[in-house]
């Protein structure tokens, strides 16, 4: 118990035989609850298990009958731990990549500054960060620019890292059905948070990298990042200013979206007009594509704007 709230923790657990031990072993004792989830491990993540149950009693471990996904396997502890009365439930890597040291000051984080999700980011040590391979980091960095606008949680960095702390009132009205099962889940879950008007803060916390191996194939998880916050972005805008509460920033985003085609639209057909048929256009004709796509621009410009300013207030 820290500060009077049980604190729990999920860590999902995949082929994570040579490490998870390491993993247990440095949670800190104020943690009351551990559940780690094994996502059907092929080497022998569950006897390790097993001998870790006997010797730690707040250790719980829940097995997924066959291979589900990091997303599923994280889920799965968090509501577990909602269930069973967990006042705080966090996440952290099961291979031991997720330094325990800062996981009290991001619990105070989340106590103090009144934040429903406080997560770590890796970006903010530059020292540490150089030990993460370039491809990812590059990666990292771009699916991260993407979901910031996808979310709306523009203050946030390392989308990709999924070790954090949460609220008992934020879990327990969770849409857990919206967040994804498989390497997705931290994009989801900014999504899941933004709908909800979560309110969410990075921390400063250093990635360790040492003995363990990557089961990541890049390109896939990449191609499946890109997809969700494509579609997590126009998710957000239905929920969050059409459905919930109807904001202007809907209003300019749809109409301003609207000009620009229209816009682009005559500008096709001034220059199919021209260079096709030989046909100069008039100041008049050429001032139909220019004038909508201006406006067009100006009232998306606008939209981003208040929603830039909308960030980490309740929706």
């Amino acid at each position: 118990m820290y500060r009077d709230n049980i604190i729990a923790l999920a860590i999902p657990a995949y082929n994570e035989e040579k490490l998870i031990s390491k993993t247990v072993a440095t949670v800190p004792a104020f943690v009351d609850r551990i559940y780690v989830v094994n996502d059907a491990s092929r080497d022998g993540t569950g006897k390790r298990l097993e001998g870790l149950a006997a010797k730690h009693k707040r250790l719980t471990i829940i097995t997924n009958p066959k291979n589900r996904g990091i997303g599923y396997s994280v889920t799965a502890g968090l509501k577990r731990a909602t269930q069973e009365g967990a006042d705080i439930a966090g996440v952290i890597a099961g291979d031991a990549q997720c330094d325990p040291a800062y996981m009290q000051g991001m619990i105070d984080c989340l106590l103090d500054e009144n934040f429903d999700y406080v997560k770590a980011n890796r970006f903010l040590h530059a020292k540490a960060l150089q030990k993460m391979p370039a491809y990812r980091r590059i990666g990292n960095i771009v699916i991260t620019l993407l979901t910031k606008f996808a979310t709306g949680y523009y203050s946030i960095f390392d989308t990709q890292n999924g070790y954090g702390m949460f609220r008992r009132s934020l879990l327990v009205r969770m849409p857990w059905e919206l967040i994804g099962e498989r390497y997705d889940y931290e994009n989801t879950l900014l999504i899941a948070l933004s709908i909800l008007g979560a309110k969410v803060k990075d921390v400063a916390v250093p990635a360790i990298y040492g003995d363990e191996t990557s089961s990541i194939k890049f390109w896939p998880v990449a191609m499946r990042a890109l997809r969700v916050v494509s579609a997590g972005f126009w998710k957000r805008m239905y929920y969050s200013y059409v459905i919930y509460n109807f904001h202007p920033i809907a209003l300019f985003l749809f109409a301003g979206l609207a000009l620009l085609l229209l816009g682009m639209l005559i500008g096709v057909w001034i220059v199919v007009m021209r260079f096709g048929w030989g046909i100069t256009p008039s100041t008049g004709t050429v001032m139909l594509s220019v004038l909508p796509f201006l406006t067009g621009f100006q009232l998306v410009l606008t939209a981003l704007m208040l929603d830039i300013n909308r960030e980490n207030k309740p929706v």
